[in-house]
């Protein structure tokens, strides 16, 4: 399964969610295609694209914010995407942002090409938004999009519980330990239908709410944590810092932090960056 950086985003969520999540992009990627031959699909089929659609439509709506958002601290992974013929990408690295707030989740990229511009998007789960920052070069712009957390959770939770019914989804503890930037972590080797990952997870969760967590996801709700922790009773519950993630078509994704500062507080003021969607109302 080819994965986009939004795929990779989602990659990181850790574990259980990750494939619960992957999943649920490969559908929305595909809902366009699937609208197209709709008219030969069953009726669970459609129900799924419907859902695709209202979801996509929502998106293309502006939504209201903060007046700034901040946070107090980040983390940076690099990510590696090798494909099945052993071409690698340069390394693109993602700053994850810390908070203390749980309705705020952020994250930053800059396109290893052009570092210079920059993007960063806040999951801002108060207003049902998702804002997108744009830096470039010093010019400043925004979007905010409706995005209905909700039902992004149905979704996922609904790929969860599918997933739970599969005998290929493995998750063992495999005793191996090391430290990772001063963290103690564990190995954890996860396999499904799509592949096998060995995740390194901190023993205990790192201070500050951040997408690394199903617990602070936004994407995944209290329920599908609840059923996940009762199903794989030695599921990691701490922070994912590395992964090497190998699909079955050959192809490796190499996802490991690189650094971590818990106390670098950071601030975006939405009158900074003004909003490429206003009088779209």
């Amino acid at each position: 399964m080819k994965k986009s950086i939004l795929g990779l985003l989602v990659l990181a969520a850790v574990s259980f969610s990750t494939t619960a999540q992957a999943q649920l992009l490969k559908k929305i990627q595909n809902a366009a295609q699937n609208a197209a031959t709709n008219a030969a699909s069953s009726k669970a089929e459609k129900e799924s694209s419907d859902k695709m659609g209202d979801l996509i439509g929502g998106m293309m709506q502006p939504a209201p914010t903060e007046s700034a958002y901040q946070f107090t601290g980040y983390m940076v992974m690099e990510v590696t995407a090798t494909d099945k013929k052993g071409k690698s990408d340069p390394p693109s690295r993602i700053n994850y942002l810390l908070g203390d707030n749980v309705e705020f989740m952020g994250m930053s990229f800059s396109d290893p090409k052009t570092p210079q511009n920059t993007t960063t998007t806040i999951m801002d789960t108060k207003n049902q938004a998702m804002v997108m920052l744009l830096d470039n070069e010093g010019q400043k712009s925004s979007m905010a999009m409706k995005m209905d957390y909700d039902k992004i959770q149905d979704m996922v939770d609904e790929e969860a519980s599918d997933q739970m019914k599969t005998e290929d989804y493995q998750i063992t503890k495999t005793g191996n330990t090391k430290d990772i930037l001063g963290y103690p972590c564990e190995e954890f080797l996860v396999k499904t239908e799509d592949g096998e990952g060995r995740y390194w997870v901190t023993k205990e969760p790192i201070k500050g709410f951040s997408m690394f967590s199903p617990q602070s996801n936004p994407m995944v709700s209290n329920k599908t944590v609840e059923r996940y922790n009762s199903f794989f009773s030695n599921a990691p519950k701490g922070t994912f810092l590395e992964m090497i993630f190998t699909s079955t078509d050959g192809s490796v994704t190499d996802m490991k932090v690189v650094e971590i500062e818990l106390n670098s507080p950071l601030k975006f003021t939405m009158s900074e960056y003004p909003n490429m969607m206003s009088g779209m109302n």
